[in-house]
């Protein structure tokens, strides 16, 4: 792991929920027009062929393209995206396990990199050996790794297995080891590349303790995860690669709404700002079976924002749906629900749960749901529209329309409902 010399103790900063933390005044790392491409070869013979000068066979993957990002001293950036879109690149190029191709980095102080987590645990030797040989290698000298080494041996718990082969070992099991030597160096930076992935509940709350302490005394935090709620909770700001490139950076809360709608939305159908579907060949098959009808419109009443809609809590919602049929013979069912952006329900509607018969007769319907009072506290949801077949089971059509409801609430709470209550204290 990369180590360097450390910077002057930083100054203090107020975190949103109201705790002191560090300054931020000072960059701890700066990626400038970073590039990264591997070189991937037909075969190991065209390699050497291009090792010997010869011509070989091989294409150029461009794992990342001028990306720049500045994260300042006892700041915690998220960095978000699918597989493939360069995280894990990004976070070995900083913390100096690879080179980039073009561009530079710069980082100030000691870096505890947990990327691979045990990629350098021997399987021949015993859990305690290789806590020893793991601690070495991340810059540990001996009287450093044996002063720590009953608190790495606690925090991991493995009881008698601690002295068994590593081979012997679960994926968990390894992870608890390789996670408590590696936050054991009390780094200045802390890279963690999807550390949290792995184990049982009990232990990711000790390392999410563990990664906690390490903020709060002052550390500079990268933190990768597809757990978005772990990135909000963890960061105050966050950078969602896409296909190796920047795509949106900002406040962790911004840019995990967006990158979740990201994910709501595509291969799915959604209105424009019109509310308006796109539209699909009627008839055609697909992942939804054989199409016989569409959702041809989506409006929302209310205060428009983009293609969605403004509400204060417990305001009406209103949805008018337009339904084009290729026979009027064909039954519908029509199912609404609202998700919030961590994709738990929080309202759905269907005619055919309710026992209306289906919509049958015309080629095209007008549909309006009407929900009076919609008790929902501060947030941005999802709305989907379904076609269903009159058995309630068979879906002809779904439409996706992703921040098609804000409620400006007085405050977020990161509760789903807006409940009216009361206090008595005696």
């Amino acid at each position: 792991m990369l180590a360097g010399s450390r910077s002057a103790p930083p100054r203090p900063l107020w975190y949103r929920d109201g705790t002191m933390g560090p300054d931020v005044s000072h960059e701890t790392i700066a990626v400038e027009g970073v590039s990264k491409v591997y070189r991937v070869f037909a075969s190991p013979g065209e390699r050497l062929k291009h090792r010997l000068g010869l011509r070989g066979r091989w294409v150029d993957h461009e794992a990342l393209h001028d990306v720049s990002l500045t994260v300042a001293g006892g700041e915690a950036v998220g960095i978000v995206g699918e597989n493939g879109a360069g995280k894990s690149t990004l976070l070995k190029i900083v913390a100096g396990t690879t080179a980039p191709t073009t561009g530079t980095i710069r980082v100030d102080g000691t870096v505890a990199a947990i990327l691979e987590l045990g990629a350098a645990f021997h399987p021949e030797f015993s859990g305690r050996e290789n806590a020893v040989l793991y601690g070495a290698l991340m810059g540990l000298s001996r009287r450093e790794i044996q002063d720590r080494l009953d608190e790495i041996l606690a925090f991991a718990e493995l009881g008698e297995f601690i002295d068994h082969p590593i081979k012997t070992y679960s994926t968990g099991m390894a992870m608890r080891l390789a996670f408590a030597v590696a936050t054991s160096v009390e780094p200045d930076v802390l890279i963690v590349d999807e550390a949290l992935a792995v184990g049982d509940g009990y232990f990711q709350k000790k390392c999410i303790d563990q990664i906690l302490r390490i903020r709060e005394r002052g550390a500079t935090i990268l933190f990768c995860s597809h757990a978005m709620y772990y990135v909000t909770m963890f960061c105050e700001r966050a950078v969602w690669l896409e296909g190796g490139r920047v795509r949106k950076v900002g406040p962790a809360d911004e840019v995990v709404e967006a990158y979740e709608a990201h994910l709501l939305s595509r291969g799915k159908r959604t209105p424009d700002e019109s509310g308006r579907v796109p539209g699909v060949e009627l008839g055609s098959g697909g992942t939804l079976g054989l199409r016989t009808g569409r959702v041809a419109e989506v409006h929302l009443a209310g205060r428009r924002d983009g293609a969605g809609v403004v509400l204060e809590p417990h305001d009406s919602l209103v949805v008018d749906l337009g339904v084009e049929s290729v026979r009027r013979e064909e039954p519908y069912h029509v199912v609404v629900t609202l998700d919030a952006a961590d994709g738990r329900c929080v309202m759905a509607a269907s005619t055919f749960w309710d026992g209306r018969e289906p919509l049958r007769g015309s080629d095209r319907y007008g549909v309006r749901l009407e929900v009076p009072d919609l008790p929902l506290a501060g947030g941005t949801y999802t709305l989907y529209v379904f076609l269903l077949d009159e058995t309630g089971l068979h879906i002809h059509d779904e439409v996706v329309m992703t921040g098609a409801v804000t409620v400006r609430g007085a405050r977020r709470t990161g509760c789903l409902l807006d409940l009216p209550h009361g206090w008595e204290v005696s």
